[in-house]
């Protein structure tokens, strides 16, 4: 396996078809979908879907959503990384971790490396976040890593409220 990004805890590899099972398991859970644009377990064919939309991201731009692997364990825990919206030029993290890394600062770590990276490497001026209004943890990851709350985008529509974080 190729790591593109490391942190002291996590390695960090392009998502690849090998990640379904990992993926359809994360998106079969009700608790870790409840915020996602679903709002329910996922079908097989939508996170298909979901997955290849992740390979074509990179094909296309380089950069995108990564899977997280645990370093002293080997084992997957979540994803992180940058995507355009849509066909716009905005661009987004998007992040999640199962359920038995909650509360150890994994998902704060991957985000920060994520924008870390952005920044760095593919030289971005400006990263956005959304979370639903709901969803406290993801809002409070975002706020720690520097996001601050705006109102001049509205690419998911008004379910979720949005941040961002300036290169400085």
């Amino acid at each position: 396996m190729k790591y593109i990004l490391q942190t002291s805890r996590i390695q960090f590899s392009r998502l690849s078809e090998l990640d379904f099972d990992f993926l359809f398991e994360y998106h079969s859970d009700l608790e870790l979908t409840k915020f996602l644009p679903l709002g329910k377990p996922y079908p097989k064919e939508k996170v298909k879907n979901y997955l290849t939309n992740r390979i074509k991201h990179w094909e296309k731009h380089n950069f995108g959503t990564y899977s997280l692997t645990l370093k002293e364990t080997k084992e997957k825990i979540g994803y992180c990384g940058l995507e355009y919206v849509g066909d716009t030029d905005y661009i987004d993290i998007r992040f999640g971790v199962s359920r038995n890394y909650w509360g150890k600062g994994l998902a704060t770590e991957a985000v920060q490396a994520c924008i870390d990276n952005g920044f760095n490497k593919h030289h971005l001026d400006i990263i956005y976040g959304a979370a639903a209004p709901e969803n406290i943890g993801s809002i409070n990851i975002l706020k720690k890593i520097g996001m601050r709350k705006t109102d001049i985008v509205n690419f998911y529509g008004n379910v979720v409220d949005y941040f961002l974080i300036k290169k400085t």
